[in-house]
């Protein structure tokens, strides 16, 4: 009988090492490997997916989760740590492995970037989540699962929660060569750090290449997109009809791509720089009445069923413009598709942010959030005049336009039944923000990702063992077997992540496109420098089979 119990305890062991539970650090305490990142919100949804479905055994992963109030609805948006088992086919010295990855994203694509190369690729520790040794009493379970949780991270519980390390590795939206590059508006700026309300010392402001010793991983692609306000999209829906450009047959509030408006690049350029101050100067030609309407004409208000947004002091409605935090791949893929900048000699940057205090004169009004769940935040503050990001200090109804990743859901269904957040995105130039589109070489907003570590590390033990998982999870960041899986389905198609043909392992695109196999035909691949480069035109892979479908519209 005893030893049948041994071999009973043996066995659950064993079932336990291979991932038959969730892993806690109250529970089963230190990990085996602890792998820190830090880099951009762009691929927030994806990276998680990625953990998920490639680098955790089924039933192991625990999610750790910062949120800044008790009552925000922002979970994750600076700090998550992943705690899993290592899944059976990621070899030795990760498969069945208790592994804690941890992804900071306070601080944008430029936290995955700067703070490595600095000190001359030695690194800079800043505040990165620590898990170990807390307790279950430290976290509120996040939803009705057991296996998400959260906390309240501050100055107050930082101690607690942060501790200083220099990351293993970065992820990025974007090429590093795009963000650093001293004195523009790309060049990653600091953010201040919880636990001193601080940025931290010794950041490099002068960093202008990759240093020596660095693996540089392409992760594929991603769609970026640009949203607008809901009152807007109304305001958009019942213009374009008017003048001719959207069906007649189009139900305003629908969100299904006959219905969606279009805002050119040259518009949104124009914007994006602020040179348009008021909405008052954005008109449309009725083609019925051959007259010029303003989109505050009162009759398009109230064919929309939206209220008049704020006026200012001059009687004009300002033009909101979210852009992003300096560092961040979200605003350098914006300002390098809409405005050249900065690759091309005076090229206009994007506008200047606007002061708190100015909020209720100012025109237009320009906020950089610092983040893609900060930029919901924005949006939907500024569509009902509330203030839940901290960037609307009037709680001011402004109709606004930011550039954000293309892979948010709103949550709204195609008829606008279900309302969803109160925001949309728009077509660019026609075309709305899928892979297809992308794919056929119809839709400009997007950029290749990169994954970057030290090659090699003989002060860490571990690195080979960190490195290997580094490079397999920018791999799957890059497949369109897990693309395939990571997508989210929006109610006009499929948008998210991507591969391309560019790819070493010689991923191949379908004609016509297939949402099962996202695979792009296209590429920012610079031959001069052996890397993709988010500032230069994407052209066909010349080496690609499968050739390229085009739209034409």
């Amino acid at each position: 009988m005893k030893k049948i119990n041994k071999l009973a305890a043996a066995i659950s062991l064993l079932v336990g090492s291979q991932g038959a539970f969730a892993l806690t650090p109250w529970t089963d305490g230190v990990a085996d490997l602890v792998i820190y990142t830090s880099g951009g919100a762009a691929q927030d949804q994806a990276i998680s997916k990625v953990v998920s479905t490639a680098l955790a055994a089924s039933g192991s992963l625990d999610t750790f989760s910062d949120t800044t109030s008790a009552t925000s609805t922002t979970i994750g948006g600076r700090w998550q740590a992943f705690y899993f088992t290592g899944k059976s086919d990621l070899g030795t010295g990760l498969a069945g492995k208790k592994i804690i990855l941890v992804k900071r994203s306070y601080g944008a694509a430029g936290y995955g970037v700067v703070p490595l190369f600095a000190n001359n690729g030695e690194g800079l520790a800043l505040e990165n989540l620590n898990i170990e040794g807390t307790q279950a009493t430290d976290w509120e379970v996040d939803g009705t699962a057991g296996k998400k949780w959260k906390a309240v991270i501050n100055q107050a519980s930082a101690n607690k929660f942060l501790k200083k390390v220099v990351s293993d590795g970065g992820f990025l939206g974007v090429d590093p060569a795009i963000l650093l590059q001293p004195g523009t508006e790309n060049y990653p700026e600091q953010v201040n750090e919880i636990s001193t309300g601080q940025p931290e010392a010794n950041w490099p402001d002068t960093l202008n290449a990759t240093p020596e010793g660095f693996t540089l991983v392409s992760t594929g692609g991603l769609v970026y997109g640009v949203a607008v306000t809901q009152d807007l999209y109304k305001v958009l829906q019942v213009a374009q009809k008017r003048a001719g450009s959207l069906p007649s047959t189009v139900t305003v509030g629908h969100y299904s791509d006959p219905a969606i408006p279009n805002l050119s690049r040259n518009l949104l350029a124009s914007i994006l720089a602020g040179k348009i101050a008021s909405w008052e100067q954005v008109k449309i030609v009725d083609k019925d009445t051959k007259t010029a309407v303003a989109l505050t004409d009162q009759s398009i208000l109230t064919e929309a069923g939206v209220a008049a947004p704020f006026k200012n002091v001059d009687g004009k409605s300002p033009v909101g413009v979210g852009r992003r935090n300096k560092g961040a791949a979200i605003g350098a893929v914006a300002y390098a598709k809409f405005l050249n900048y900065p690759g091309t000699a005076n090229a206009n940057k994007p506008a200047g942010n606007t002061a708190s205090a100015e909020d209720d004169v100012a025109a237009p009004v320009v906020k950089s959030p610092g983040g893609a769940g900060a930029t919901d935040n924005l949006l939907i503050d500024w569509n009902n005049g509330t203030n839940v990001s901290g960037l609307n200090s009037k709680s001011l109804k402004i109709w606004g336009v930011a550039v954000n990743s293309g892979d948010r859901n709103p949550g709204t269904t195609a008829d606008g039944a279900t309302p969803g957040k109160p925001w949309r995105y728009v077509k660019i130039d026609g075309f709305a923000p899928t892979i297809e589109n992308v794919a056929a070489g119809v839709y400009p907003h997007w950029a290749e990702g990169v994954v970057l570590y030290r090659t090699s590390k003989s002060t860490d033990p571990q690195w080979a063992d960190k490195s290997k998982l580094l490079k397999t999870f920018a791999d799957n960041l890059g497949s369109p077997t897990i693309a395939k899986d990571v997508n989210s389905t929006l109610p006009y198609g499929v948008t998210g992540i991507f591969a391309t043909t560019k790819d070493p392992r010689g991923f191949q695109a379908k004609i016509p496109f297939e949402a099962t196999n996202p695979v792009v035909p296209l590429t920012h691949f610079c031959t001069a420098t052996d890397s993709t480069l988010t500032g230069i035109v994407p052209v066909a892979d010349d080496k690609a089979t499968g050739g390229l479908e085009i739209q034409l519209k």
